[in-house]
């Protein structure tokens, strides 16, 4: 190769190169020069090496110092001598030479197909002074080029049979057609298909195909067994070619016939090939004699092999064809399953019409009655006690709904802590006794834990037992019991409430804790609901790490429900602090107000009369001063010039909604305004609907419906905050 310096020949235009300082470029070229697979040689243009790489050695077995300064024709063989004047003169010319494939000679004598790149090297004034050489080692790829040639026609071979098989669905058929195809092909005198069948001792196999000769010439001779030369077919290890049987170690070492049995016919060649599914499966194995020595080839057996890979799969089509019938029966079964849950949830979302629809019915009832004003004071605390007892009511529904989508789409939050079990159990308790009392049902509580906490949502947890309370008092005949029983078992605290109720039956018991189902779901009903409650208490004891089941001895039997929760690390209980979980006063709803929003002045922002009056009403009997609009756009003008320390708006709104509201009002000039702390107010109440109310500007989202008590705190805390 030219030793001209960089200074001397013009810069190549390569950004790796021009990285290079003058001083490294050579090193860089010498270190890549070096790494190559390839061969790199330089010779003058006598043919005289005078540089050689790594990759040289490599291809050629010689080192640079037997080879430079040595002429390139001790790479050439004889017998293409003539190639080196040809390839220099074209070089002298000029001229470069690409992919020349050829032979060459090793210096152990063996030869090496190669594929040459020849070059010219110039000098400073353009004039060829050598030659410089890249040749490749091509041997592999003819190799595999000729191994794929071969490969090509077995499979458009075996195609061609495979058209036969794709087509044939009964096995016995399909297997005679292997076993005549792959006879004629590999030109035995006979062959056959042995199919596994094994008895307990994996000895025993079928005759399923049989060609070149009659089948009852098989008919007295024991089937082939698990012996040293067929054993390895019928175990799929793999194709058994042998120019004469009789010399292979493993004929004739089984008894009790030590060889062919007598009358058999004539084996000297033999081939033999296993059938295996794509699963692995060993479906049996092709066998193939002939009288003579050495008649198979091993082209002969790649194309058998190939059948044999078609035959495996045509056998599989026929295995699912057989299958198929069984598959009908089974899909019948899954459309009839299919019915069954549709109509279960069909009955379910009657259910949910029928009791969203109830309480509605009472409240719009009894407050077209008010709305009539001919009641006396007595009759309209009844009627206003009715209509909360049924907006409660329907909040629940609507509660366990928004819980089981939660709970579906893995959105349900929980404010894990370490908890007292005795605490959310008592308040579950609590809040559960008027109902009880009411249709006069004892509940017996029984709490035996210690100092124990679980990790869990006391709310949550609260909610658990609460359904479960509850589903007994609904359940439970008036003057029925209610036994309630906490005790620490071992790493576990378990809970348990029994009812001497309606029980369960045996039928529907396995399902009592699915979604969408109740034990009565017709029309006639005795108990209303939506039969989610126990759905909801699985689901949560489920997150919190614990189990639930359901036991019953049968209809008028009772049930017990048992909650099992993995007991935390103790911890003592300081009565001191403030109770966790409210008692049933606090969970009712409370017209008085606790706090006072004194010198508050407040604008209330929504499309509905009723909800802008309540709210109104509400917080000015709490000290607030309230101002009222029905949209967007009133809202914004209002603002304009006035001072009001907390707005209120509802989202979902006509024209403008409340996203665009707490926009333009944090883009107004008027610094005060834009300030304003805002409280999204919606039954928007989905964790997402809180996410986007606080990204669009405002500081609180709080869901209806809200009690009175619970606006309040959130309002003076944002004022409060602001004041900060």
């Amino acid at each position: 190769m030219s030793t001209d310096s960089p200074e001397e020949n013009p810069k190549p235009n390569n950004s790796e190169f021009e990285l290079q300082s003058p001083e490294v470029a050579p090193y860089w070229l010498s270190a890549l020069v070096q790494s190559a697979d390839d061969a790199i040689i330089s010779k003058t243009l006598e043919g005289i090496i005078t540089s050689w790489n790594a990759g040289a050695t490599r291809i050629f077995g010689y080192t640079a110092d037997e080879a430079i300064g040595k002429s390139v024709m001790m790479l050439i063989p004889a017998d293409h001598a003539d190639e080196e004047p040809g390839i220099l003169g074209k070089i002298r010319a000029g001229h470069r030479v690409e992919h020349y494939e050829t032979i060459r000679v090793r210096k152990d004598g063996s030869l090496v197909e190669i594929s040459l790149t020849v070059s010219p090297i110039r000098d400073a004034t353009d004039k060829v002074i050598g030659a410089s050489k890249i040749a490749r080692d091509i041997g592999e790829r003819k190799r595999n080029e000729k191994i794929l040639r071969e490969q090509a026609e077995i499979i458009e071979t075996v195609n061609v049979i495979g058209l036969t098989l794709a087509a044939e669905l009964d096995l016995q058929k399909l297997v005679q057609a292997v076993t005549d195809a792959a006879t004629d092909i590999c030109g035995a005198r006979f062959g056959s298909f042995f199919y596994n069948v094994l008895n307990e001792h994996g000895e025993s196999y079928m005759l399923y195909g049989l060609s070149g000769a009659p089948r009852e010439m098989f008919s007295h001779f024991p089937m082939p067994r698990n012996t040293d030369l067929f054993g390895v077919t019928f175990a799929g290890e793999g194709t058994v070619l042998l120019a004469d049987v009789r010399e292979d170690p493993r004929y004739g070492k089984n008894s009790p016939y030590y060889g062919m049995p007598a009358g058999h016919l004539p084996v000297v060649s033999y081939l033999a090939v296993p059938v295996v599914s794509r699963s692995g499966e060993v479906y049996g194995g092709l066998f193939f004699g002939h009288p003579e020595e050495n008649m198979f080839t091993e082209r002969g057996a790649r194309i058998i092999e190939g059948l044999a890979a078609q035959s495996a799969i045509a056998m599989d089509n026929a295995r699912l064809y057989e299958a198929a019938k069984k598959a009908t029966a089974q899909a019948e079964q899954a459309v009839l399953r299919a019915e069954q849950s549709s109509r279960i949830k069909e009955e379910f979302l009657a259910t949910i019409s029928h009791e969203l629809r109830t309480p509605l019915n009472a409240i719009l009832g009894w407050t077209r009655m008010l709305r009539a004003g001919k009641m006396g004071t007595a009759d309209a605390d009844k009627a206003l006690e009715t209509i909360e007892r049924n907006a409660r009511a329907q909040s629940k529904l609507i509660d366990d709904l928004l819980d089981v989508s939660r709970i579906i789409t893995g959105k349900l939050r929980m404010d894990v802590r370490p908890t007292d079990p005795t605490s959310f159990t008592d308040a579950a308790i609590e809040a559960i006794q008027p109902a009880a009392i009411a249709k006069g049902i004892s509940i017996r509580k029984i709490i035996d834990t210690g100092a124990v906490s679980v990790p869990g949502d006391p709310v949550r947890l609260q909610q658990v037992v609460w359904n479960l309370l509850s589903n007994a008092v609904k359940f439970t005949p008036r003057g029925g019991r209610v036994e309630v029983r906490v005790e620490r078992i071992n790493s576990h605290i378990e809970i348990l409430v029994k009812d001497s109720g309606h029980g369960i039956s045996s039928d529907f018991l396995p399902h009592v804790f699915d979604r969408f189902r109740q034990a009565d779901q017709t029309s006639t009903r005795q108990h209303g609901g939506m039969g989610l409650g126990l759905a909801i208490v699985r689901h949560l004891v489920e997150l919190h790490g614990g189990t639930v089941s359901a036991l019953s001895e049968g209809e008028n039997r009772g049930s017990t429900f048992i909650v099992r929760l993995p007991v935390s690390p103790v911890y003592h209980a300081d009565d001191s602090q403030d109770r966790v979980h409210p008692t049933a006063e606090e969970l009712l709803v409370s017209s008085d107000c606790v706090d006072r929003l004194d010198g508050i002045n407040i604008l209330v922002v929504d499309d509905e009369l009723d909800t802008r009056e309540l709210l109104k009403a509400g917080l000015q009997d709490c000290g607030a001063k309230v101002e009222i609009a029905s949209s967007a756009n009133e809202a914004l003008e209002q603002v304009n010039g006035r001072i009001f320390n907390v707005l209120i708006s509802d989202i979902g709104m006509p024209t403008h909604d409340g996203y665009d509201l707490i926009r333009r009002l944090r883009g107004l000039p008027d610094e005060d305004a834009r300030r304003i702390p805002a409280i999204a107010l919606t039954a928007y109440a989905r964790a997402e609907d809180r996410m986007k109310a606080l990204r669009s500007g405002y500081q609180m989202h709080v869901p209806k419906p809200v009690e009175l008590n619970e606006l309040v705190t959130v309002i003076l805390s944002l004022v409060g905050r602001q004041s900060k």
